[in-house]
Formats: C-alpha cells, sequence, structure tokens
C-alpha cells in the first residue's frame, strides 16, 4: 500500500500530519508514504527530519486574499494541481490523509477525480473554509469537537481528536517538574502563546509577576520576539521571587511531561494546543487569538463548555484579569480538580493512531473494490 499525506502552510497543519505519518508507519510498516506540503522554508524545516518523500506545492489560500493577488494565487492552486495529478499517475497510491488547509485542496480534489479514498482531519470546532468545501469530496472526515459535527455535509464524520506528538501517550509529570527545577511544594502554572510566543499574553504576564510569584511557580515559554526583556524582567525580580520564575524561548524536548505537571496552563486555543491540553488532562485558561476567521474563539469556547477552562478575552488582559483568574483557580482545589478532570475526560492523546487506522482501513476497502 502507499499513501498520500497532505500537511503544509502552517505548523498547525504539519505536526499533526507527521504524527499521524510516525503512526502510520508503526501500523504499516512496509506501506510507502509521500507528503504533500508548501514550497515555503517553514514546511522544508518542519519536515527534514522525518524521512518521508515530500512534494511541495506552489499553492497559497485565496480566500482572505487581497484582490489584487486571486488571479495569481488562482493560477497556483491550477498548477499545484497538474503536479498532483501527475504524482498520482506515477504512485496510483491506496488512500490520502489530509489535514486540511489550502494545501489540500489540490490534492483531495485530485483523489476524488481518481476515485482515490481519502479522509480529512481537523481539530478546530469552526472549520476551516478547505475543510469545509472540500470534505464532500472525501470518504471521510474527522473532528476534534462536537460542534463541528454540522458543519460537514455529504462525508461521514467521525470523533477521532487531533493528532499529536508521541510523547503526549505517557506523559511524566514528575519528569516534567525535575528537568525544570519546580518546587515539590508550590503549585506550578505554565504560559505559553504557540510557538512563536503571543505578546499580549507575554505583556499581561508581565504585569501580574509579582503577585502569582508569590503563590506559585511560574515557566513562562515566551517565544523569541519577548524574551530578551523578560529575562531582564526576571533579573530585577527579588531572589525569593526569582527562583520561581522559570522563562524560555522555546522548550523542545519534554514538552509533555511539562504540561502535565502543570497545575494550570495559560494558552492560545489552537487546535494541537488544545488537544494537548486535553491529552494531558491539564486546567487551562486559553487566550484566543483575534486572527484568522475566529476559528480560536470558538474552540476556547467549545473546551470551556466542558468545564476544562476559563477563556479570557485579549482585550481583557491589560485589566489585570489573567492574574485575578489564576489566583482564582489556584485558590479554589476542588475547582481545580474539576477543571482537570474534564481536561482528561475530553483528551484524545491517541487520535494519529485513530486517523492513521482509518486510512488503512480505507486503503485496504479500495484495494477491495470498495466492498
Amino acid at each position: 500500500m502507499s499513501f498520500v499525506l497532505v500537511g503544509g502552510g502552517t505548523a498547525g497543519h504539519i505536526f499533526p500530519t507527521i504524527a499521524v505519518a510516525r503512526r502510520l508507519a508503526e501500523l504499516a510498516p512496509q506501506s510507502a508514504q509521500l507528503i504533500v506540503c508548501g514550497s515555503r522554508e517553514l514546511d522544508r524545516l518542519l519536515y527534514r527530519d522525518v524521512g518521508v518523500d515530500l512534494l511541495e506545492l506552489p499553492a497559497r489560500g485565496v480566500i482572505g486574499a487581497p484582490w489584487a493577488q486571486i488571479p495569481w494565487r488562482v493560477w497556483l492552486l491550477l498548477r499545484s494541481f497538474l503536479r498532483v495529478w501527475r504524482a498520482f499517475g506515477r504512485l496510483r497510491p491506496s488512500a490520502v490523509i489530509a489535514s486540511g488547509g489550502y494545501v489540500s485542496v489540490p490534492v483531495l480534489l485530485v483523489s476524488w477525480l481518481r476515485r482515490v479514498p481519502s479522509v480529512i482531519f481537523s481539530g478546530d470546532a469552526a472549520l476551516g473554509w478547505a475543510t469545509r468545501v472540500m470534505a464532500p469530496l472525501t470518504s471521510t472526515a474527522t473532528i476534534s469537537f462536537d460542534e463541528a459535527r454540522g458543519q460537514i455535509w455529504r462525508a461521514p464524520v467521525e470523533l477521532t481528536g487531533y493528532p499529536i506528538r508521541a510523547s503526549f501517550r505517557s506523559p511524566d509529570p514528575a519528569a516534567g517538574r525535575a528537568a525544570l527545577g519546580l518546587a515539590a511544594d508550590r503549585p506550578a502554572v505554565v504560559v505559553m502563546g504557540g510557538s512563536q510566543g503571543a505578546h499580549a499574553i507575554n505583556q499581561a504576564l508581565r504585569a501580574d509577576l509579582p503577585r502569582l510569584l508569590a503563590r506559585a511557580s511560574v515557566v513562562h515559554v515566551s517565544g523569541r520576539g519577548d524574551y530578551r526583556a523578560l529575562t531582564a524582567e526576571r533579573d530585577r525580580l527579588p531572589p525569593e521571587l526569582r527562583a520561581a520564575y522559570h522563562v524560555h524561548d522555546f522548550i523542545a524536548e519534554g514538552f509533555a511531561n511539562l504540561l502535565a505537571a502543570a497545575d494550570v496552563v495559560v494558552s492560545r486555543a489552537g487546535a494541537t494546543s488544545v488537544a494537548e491540553l486535553g491529552a494531558v488532562g491539564a486546567a487551562a485558561v486559553l487566550i484566543p487569538g483575534q486572527f484568522g476567521a475566529g476559528h480560536q474563539v470558538a474552540t476556547a469556547q467549545a473546551v470551556a463548555a466542558t468545564g476544562a477552562a476559563v477563556t479570557v478575552r485579549e482585550r481583557e488582559l491589560a485589566s489585570g484579569r489573567l492574574g485575578d483568574v489564576l489566583l482564582e483557580i489556584l485558590d479554589d482545589p476542588q475547582r481545580l480538580r474539576a477543571m482537570r478532570a474534564a481536561s482528561r475526560a475530553r483528551g484524545r492523546p491517541d487520535a494519529a493512531a485513530e486517523v492513521a487506522r482509518l486510512g488503512l482501513r480505507l486503503a485496504a476497502r479500495g484495494a477491495n473494490g470498495g466492498a
């Protein structure tokens, strides 16, 4: 069997695709894989060590693009379609597994025309345009929130969760605390803003640092943009508070252990972030980004509705709301336990295997003539 996996353009599409590719290799070690991605440097960088052949497409998003760029972007989609058509003629894939996004559009269109079974997976409560438009052409669509079920028509829908890294299947909270030297007798708060950090969250935490550090250890994954200013802020703190503030521009190794060790996590509400929080059973304060089409707002609201998180809007950060919410949660152990239980209940740490198995079933069904 051979599989085409699609994920490109953003880390939010690439990391889940890598997770599925690795689980697929474990479940079907004799199968061949091709990953279709964008042609930007980010795609090449993130796929560099995966060990799978890449097909780069020049496609760019059309929805929301400036009017003057739309004809050019449509031409790029057409070029991408032709490139994929030729690749399918050579490979004759057994199934396609796509993460959505604009890179998936020409691939799923070709798979539909060539009658190759396909699955599209998504992680937001409010689905992106590519998923909503292309899902009817697929064999199956998977979702992470029941709220998304009614946004897909014609295709069968399965609730699988969103694929995340293998390290989230069995995180070690004790190892997470030990790696950063966190005191065992103090609550731990982890603050992050996505892979690049979030300036608004960083600034809000900076304003609330003294009163938070008096109550808890704070691990701040700031991103590179604010890292120097925050380390200078740390160095100005009194010694007893400085020891409780751990600021990092990025944490690559042991991140699942760190999230599992946290009592509360402050985060954006991207699909990967909320999937990782559920996998480790972390209580969360979600601050959805206002970019895009409001996908993070809908996702944050869906997580909050389960009781696993509290949502704070970005415009509320300047008022000191972030510190107030964190202290309220930390000072209410019963509420904290309930939030963590709700988070564990919604977590699907092995969603990558579920999506991979679905791809294998589709491939087998196609090999048997659709029976």
